[in-house]
């Protein structure tokens, strides 16, 4: 089924080559339009089912940005009657860190303190898998990572579509396809 994936993405023609280089790795740079796949509807199916597969057996939230893979995410949890968190990673910060794990903990209640995590909010009980559609960078994920640990709640990983880069993370994480695989 990774395979009936890749032929159906190079046919869709997301990968688009970016004439600039990474300037950490000087390779060349790849854009990936993701929205462009997850508008077909058998690209689609494909990516929440393979996406799914991978998911931890005991995984009983999905945490996702609400920068990146809302939709991915909204068919996985639909699909395997699982909890959603929405994580506003634009609002985090490490200075507002520490805030964060007080109101997260229950020490500190602030009603014009924004949420750093809007509907379901994982408790001790959970096992959350972060899902997202491109790895490109680590920080997004870690400050997912960051934002759902003083829940007490325990990341089994991080679930993605594409891994276009090599990245060190807190947890595993997983992808379904390198972009590589595309080119």
């Amino acid at each position: 089924m990774p395979d009936d994936l890749t032929i159906r993405l190079k046919q869709l023609k997301i990968v688009h080559y970016n004439d600039t280089k990474s300037r950490q790795t000087g390779v060349p740079n790849y854009d990936i339009d993701i929205k462009k796949a997850y508008g077909d509807g058998r690209a689609f199916e494909l990516m929440t089912e393979l996406l799914g597969q991978r998911l931890a057996q005991r995984t009983t939230c999905i945490a996702v940005s609400k920068d990146d893979g809302l939709l991915l995410a909204g068919a996985l949890a639909a699909s395997y009657g699982l909890n959603q968190s929405f994580v506003r990673t634009k609002l985090y910060s490490r200075l507002y860190a520490k805030a964060w794990e007080l109101v997260a903990q229950g020490l500190f209640i602030d009603y014009d303190f924004p949420k750093c995590i809007e509907g379901y909010v994982p408790s001790k009980s959970d096992k959350v898998a972060i899902v997202g559609g491109v790895f490109s960078d680590s920080e997004n994920l870690e400050n997912i990572i960051d934002i759902i640990t003083p829940t007490g709640a325990e990341i089994v990983g991080c679930y993605v579509l594409f891994k276009q880069r090599e990245g060190q993370l807190s947890v595993p994480v997983e992808s379904v396809l390198r972009i590589e695989n595309l080119l």
